[in-house]
């Protein structure tokens, strides 16, 4: 099916935008004749990607999962561009911690920065984005939204959540003109999977290589061009995980000889980070080392 969609003079808001597939996705978007709004938690990266896109592009440093900062967001955003046209919910964070050792609190920063905060950002979006001749909503779900991932059990809670509320709002079409989309991505190769090898996050995540990021950009652009309700990078993975979760009590047998291989996956990809000068060894404990980017922006000011 041809694509309608026009890039060109059409403005995206990117949440998350600052980081490793946000700053893909607003890169491409800027490439393609976008105005495009970062809106992150970090104003250090926030300011790094500004200067690199130059025009067109506005940065917002806030917390999402606070209804004022959202406010905010989408207030500057009608003030600098005057509208919005899209809007791709990208932030998200994890932590490998098991639900019987989690604080409440840290429960609760978790589902409000992986699922209440889109939701609340969506919803306040909507009189923006039905000002729109053709507004898009595309929400970066995950494989572990329909998988439970038992090292990562918050992350998986809030990503169910979520994609269970964009399936629900896209399916309102009708009522509210707007096209609302899912991506969900099996592991990803970023700072955040990274991390994850390193504190013990889960295994299922490496059962095959990590996908890079240019995978999930593509799906997001499909998105945009040819809208469905969910796109998944690696056919293969999310076929494995829908096929699994139609019978969830065979999960206790099996899941021990996917893990096994996924203890192989993990020492490949440590190793590959290793190659790769990703990580590194200080007192006996692998870290990872200074993002990417931000170490090349150093380097060159130096």
């Amino acid at each position: 099916m041809p694509s309608s969609f026009t890039y060109r003079d059409r403005t995206a808001i990117v949440s998350g935008g600052a980081g490793d597939i946000g700053s893909t996705i607003v890169r491409k978007l800027h490439t393609e004749g976008m105005q495009v709004v970062i809106a992150d938690l970090d104003p250090v990266r926030i300011k790094i990607l500004t200067e690199e896109l130059g025009d067109r592009v506005l940065g917002v440093a806030g917390d999402l999962t606070l209804e004022s900062e959202a406010k905010r967001l989408l207030e500057k955003t009608q003030q600098t561009f005057g509208g919005c046209d899209v809007l791709i919910n990208n932030m998200a964070m994890t932590s490998t911690d098991r639900f019987h050792e989690r604080s409440v609190d840290s429960i609760k920063r978790e589902i409000d920065v992986v699922m209440l905060g889109p939701m609340i950002l969506t919803r306040l979006a909507v009189p923006y984005l039905q000002k729109s001749q053709d507004p898009r909503v595309i929400t970066m779900s995950s494989l572990g939204g329909i998988t439970p991932l038992r090292e990562t059990p918050i992350y998986t809670t809030a990503k169910f959540g979520l994609r269970g509320a964009m399936l629900s709002f896209a399916l309102d079409e009708p009522l509210h003109g707007i096209k609302v989309s899912c991506v969900l991505p099996t592991a990803t190769d970023t700072f955040m999977l990274r991390q994850e090898a390193l504190e013990g996050g889960s295994v299922l995540n490496f059962i095959d290589d990590p996908q890079p990021i240019s995978a999930v950009l593509d799906q997001v652009i499909r998105q945009l061009e040819t809208p469905k309700l969910e796109r998944y990078p690696k056919t293969s993975d999310s076929l494995l995980a829908r096929f699994a979760m139609l019978f969830p009590n065979i999960l206790p047998r099996f899941l021990p000889l996917f893990e096994k291989k996924g203890r192989r996956g993990l020492k490949r990809y440590l190793a590959d980070l290793h190659k790769r000068g990703l990580i590194e060894e200080v007192d006996g404990k692998l870290r990872q080392k200074a993002r990417q980017h931000l170490r090349n922006t150093t380097a060159k000011k130096s």
